[in-house]
C-alpha cells in the first residue's frame, strides 16, 4: 500500500507499512474470511472502540490507538479465532495505559457490556458475564503485547 505513495523516506520505519500482498494475504483471508465481511468486522470494531473510549472518557488519541492496535493485531490473527468484540475492549485498556489516561479495567468492562447490550442493566461484576469478561480480558491483554511487539513497548 505505501508504495503506491512513493518511496517512504529514509526516516520512516517500515514495521508501520504493509505490502498490498500482506494485506491481501492476511490471516482472516487465509481462513476463508469474505474480504468484505472482513471489512465490516474492522469497521464494527473501530466503531465499538470509538463508543467506548468516548464513554470511558479517553482523549481521540487513545481511541486512535486503540483502533491501530486493533487492525495491526488483525494482521497477525484472524477474526475467525479472535472475536471484535473481546480484542477491541483490551485494546482501549491498553491503548489508555499506553498514552497515560489509564481506566480500570471494571470500568472498561461495564462499558464495554453497556455498548454491545444496551438494552441490559449494567451487570454486577459478580454476574457469571462479569466474572467471565474479568478471567478473559487480562489474558488477552497479555496476549495483545505478545503479539504486537513493534508497537508496545514496555
Amino acid at each position: 500500500m505505501a508504495a503506491s505513495f512513493g518511496s517512504l523516506p529514509a526516516s520512516c520505519n517500515n514495521k508501520w507499512y504493509y505490502t498490498r500482498e500482506q494485506i491481501d494475504n492476511n490471516p482472516s483471508k487465509r481462513a476463508g474470511l469474505d474480504p468484505d465481511k472482513e471489512l465490516s468486522y474492522r469497521q464494527q470494531a473501530a466503531n465499538l472502540l470509538q463508543d467506548m473510549g468516548q464513554r470511558l472518557n479517553v482523549s481521540q488519541l487513545t481511541i486512535n490507538t486503540a483502533i491501530v492496535y486493533m487492525h495491526r493485531f488483525y494482521m497477525v490473527q484472524s477474526f475467525t479465532r479472535f472475536h471484535r468484540n473481546v480484542i477491541s475492549p483490551a485494546a482501549l485498556f491498553l491503548a489508555a495505559k499506553v498514552e497515560e489516561q489509564p481506566r480500570k479495567l471494571e470500568h472498561v468492562i461495564k462499558v464495554a457490556h453497556a455498548c454491545l447490550n444496551p438494552q441490559d442493566p449494567s451487570p454486577d461484576v459478580r454476574s457469571d458475564v462479569s466474572i467471565g469478561l474479568w478471567s478473559t480480558l487480562p489474558a488477552v491483554v497479555l496476549y495483545l503485547l505478545l503479539r504486537l511487539p513493534d508497537v508496545v513497548e514496555i
